[in-house]
């Protein structure tokens, strides 16, 4: 029964949990809603799609780690682990999903079997999940991402649970062995998944923002003398912010380069960053970029302004795919 005791409990715990992102709010004058939040319901059947690939553990293929095309030389498994890691994987058939979202069906089928506080339990994951899915898919830039889709977790394991644990009591003694049985598939069919996604890392290695190249350009960035470092794309600050403990005198002072169009104050900016021979900048190779373009219109701007760059170094991964570049801007002049 609802009642405003139970509302104000809800109210004030939803206000607990979403605080740091209320406090920015009120100190940047609602800037999530006036910066990021755009209305897109352009492609709400892709994000459906998507949420599928997330239930059932596909999305992270193509997008962890690199796929057979994407590797040209693959690694070969070494040692006892990855031997038996690429043994099962053939033996399963090399298996891209799991069962889980027959088993999400399944619970909803049974969810009628369920009675008190184990109905109220599935209606509130299944409105929650649904509330939140709904935001993304009428958000731009939002629901598209494993990393947007997983906040849904771990309702929908909370219904599957709830929802089988309700049914086998309705089954007596043979209630508890047939949830154990078909809890074991599913065991079985989500470590199979996990095995392959372990097989492919192991041959192809990491894809863009998770390319094992990141340890090479941190040993590399240290011994750079430098009074700053500036990340030309996405996906390299936060990593090399993390492998270095915040030491590095790491800048997202490029993202003005972005835009469509700059402004006065952003071109000030972008000649007072480019002209300090003590700067450095990491970008991604063309391959690697996650904003397409990026380090292309940062060059173009520079050479306008009157500077090149003068590479310092190409750092691979693993699988000698070239992923960053290091370089420093000079005075035109001074490259010739």
């Amino acid at each position: 029964m609802t009642t405003i005791r139970r509302l104000a409990t809800g109210a004030l715990a939803f206000a607990l949990g979403a605080l740091p992102l209320i406090i920015y709010n009120v100190d940047r004058n609602l800037a999530t809603f006036r910066s990021n939040m755009a209305r897109d319901t352009s492609n709400i059947p892709g994000k459906a799609r998507f949420l599928m690939d997330t239930v059932d553990s596909r999305g992270l293929f193509g997008w962890m780690m690199n796929e057979d095309w994407q590797a040209p030389v693959p690694h070969q498994p070494e040692g006892w682990l990855p031997n038996v890691s690429a043994h099962i994987s053939s033996l399963a058939g090399h298996p891209r999903h799991n069962l889980m979202l027959y088993a999400f069906a399944l619970a909803l089928l049974l969810a009628p079997l369920a009675r008190g506080d184990a109905l109220r339990a599935i209606l509130f994951a299944l409105i929650a999940m649904a509330l939140a899915w709904a935001q993304m898919a009428v958000t731009a830039n939002a629901g598209a991402s494993v990393h947007h889709t997983i906040l849904l977790w771990p309702f929908p394991e909370m219904v599957i649970a709830v929802s089988f644990a309700a049914a086998s009591r309705r089954l007596g003694r043979a209630g508890i062995p047939s949830v154990a049985a078909l809890l074991i598939v599913l065991m079985v069919s989500g470590a199979l998944v996990t095995n392959e996604y372990y097989t492919l890392m192991l041959r192809n290695g990491g894809s863009q923002n998770w390319t094992d190249a990141i340890f090479t350009l941190s040993g590399y960035i240290k011994g750079v003398p430098s009074n700053g470092i500036y990340c030309a794309d996405w996906g390299i600050m936060d990593s090399l912010r993390l492998l270095n403990r915040g030491k590095l005198p790491l800048n997202t002072g490029t993202d003005p380069i972005r835009k469509p169009e700059l402004s006065p104050e952003d071109r000030d900016y972008l000649n007072r960053v480019i002209s300090e021979p003590g700067h450095v900048f990491i970008a991604h190779t063309t391959d690697y970029e996650f904003f397409q373009g990026v380090n292309a219109k940062l060059l173009r701007f520079a050479a306008d302004a009157g500077y090149e760059r003068a590479m310092m170094a190409v750092i691979p991964d693993g699988w000698g795919r070239p992923v960053y570049e290091v370089y420093r801007f000079v005075g035109l002049e001074r490259g010739r």
